[in-house]
């Protein structure tokens, strides 16, 4: 998730809560429906190990805060 810029995802937002696409053109507007599942994952850190059991995290935590923090 945290590898899509901010804008991309907000953008995905309103068809989220909305259920519809619209697509506006010079001809007109239409609108589809667009009722689905976004599913994602992502690492807890930049180098993915941040409270793994076995292998130590490499991440400072002002890393790992700035990481973490691109997701709303």
């Amino acid at each position: 998730m945290t590898e899509f810029p901010r804008e991309t995802l907000e953008v995905l937002r309103q068809p989220i809560e909305d259920k519809t696409i619209v697509i506006s053109r010079v001809a007109g507007t239409i609108q589809y429906p667009a009722s689905f599942m976004f599913v994602a994952s992502m690492n807890p850190c930049k180098c993915g190990y941040y409270k793994d059991p076995v292998k130590p995290c490499i991440c400072s935590l002002f890393d790992i805060k700035k990481y973490q923090n691109k997701i709303s």
